[in-house]
């Protein structure tokens, strides 16, 4: 193995340097940006040849040491959070918010502007799965959510050869399962007639919020609903965040509720603000939220409480779980799991409410 710094002659006299890579009987080359003019001074020379064989130095070590834990000197300065700042920049997928919003919390949790790429161990990484299942307020999948992210971030760094090992890779993240917080979410058979029965002061959300409860799709989904996926008494649709495909029958009642079709490619809800937009998500649960009171139902219900609601409901009237799964777009029965304990609890419940014999 070698990394040699050579010279490439330019025009007008000047020269660029660049490194020429042999490694396991394979040559590259890795142009430098550090050019010499013909103008430059005697001293001015020296320096940038320096330059050049310092990075052919750090380029030798970075490839002697790839397969053991030593991290060249100068990777082992970056700043974390100037690092993760890089990555969002350059990230284009769907889940930004989400990557920015765990960066938020991680922030928080170290509290040291000035931790280092390096200094992010394992003990930090626990300590941080920690937080967000106890001390962040987030509830839910959200704290196995924005830790999976963070993880994003370290791969990269990993990837890019910046840290040695991802200090993620053994730390499984065990989700809480809370069952009296499900309950809060999950809205009963009684409690969605009551919803019915009381003013929403929106009719377009009322009547998308409880189509989502009979069909369990999401904020995303419905506000995007045209009149062409419904056809013959089934929707046929895909879940935003997943592309997993939707296909359910639905009840004629719940059609009767949404009004007189007019052109296909028309959207089934009106769901916009004062400025033509989609009514933002606090918008839409600040509604809910009164709604719900009026209704004089104790629970903290958000748009997503419909899929819940969806989920158990299925359940509680005999589905199996590979239906539930299928009708609410997840990959697997997984993720499924937690509403049959749900489920389960509420049988105890029944059972326990089963008046006493006198034997």
């Amino acid at each position: 193995m070698s990394v040699k710094l050579r010279e490439k002659k330019l025009a007008k006299g000047a020269v660029k340097y660049y490194l020429d890579i042999y490694i396991d009987g394979e040559r590259s080359y890795e142009f430098l940006d550090i050019k010499i003019e013909k103008s430059d001074t005697k001293s001015v020379k020296k320096e940038k040849k320096d330059i050049a064989n310092l990075i052919r130095s750090n380029r030798e070590l970075e490839y002697l040491t790839q397969n053991t834990n030593y991290l060249p000197k100068h990777l082992r300065h970056i700043n974390f959070f100037d690092f993760a700042e890089s990555f969002v920049t350059e990230y284009k997928k769907k889940d930004l918010r989400m990557i920015k919003a765990t960066l938020k919390h991680f922030k928080s949790f170290v509290d040291n502007p000035k931790l280092k790429l390096t200094d992010v161990s394992p003990s930090i990484m626990n300590g941080y799965k920690d937080y967000l299942n106890d001390t962040s307020g987030l509830t839910g999948e959200s704290p196995h959510n924005y830790f999976t992210r963070f993880k994003k971030i370290l791969k990269d760094a990993e990837v890019r050869g910046l840290i040695r090992e991802n200090p993620t890779r053994d730390i499984r993240f065990q989700r809480k399962t809370n069952d009296d917080e499900l309950r809060k979410q999950v809205l009963t058979s009684e409690e969605l007639q009551k919803l019915v029965d009381t003013d929403c002061g929106n009719s377009e959300l009322k009547k998308a919020f409880l189509f989502a409860c009979y069909t369990g799709l999401g904020y995303a989904e419905i506000k995007k609903l045209k009149w062409i996926n419904i056809k013959e008494n089934r929707l046929t649709t895909r879940r935003a965040k997943t592309n997993q495909k939707i296909e359910l029958k639905l009840k004629e009642s719940l059609i009767g509720s949404l009004g007189e079709k007019i052109k296909n490619e028309d959207m089934i809800f009106s769901l916009l603000n004062t400025s033509g937009n989609s009514i933002s998500d606090n918008g839409i649960n600040k509604c809910l939220k009164n709604w719900v009171e009026r209704a004089k139902i104790d629970k903290h219900i958000t748009f997503y409480c419909a899929r819940h609601t969806f989920a158990t409901q299925l359940l509680q009237y005999g589905a199996n779980l590979k239906t539930v799964a299928d009708a609410m777009g997840h990959a697997n029965t997984r993720n499924t799991i937690k509403y049959l304990n749900y489920i389960d609890n509420l049988k105890d419940d029944a059972v326990d409410n089963l008046p006493d014999l006198k034997f």
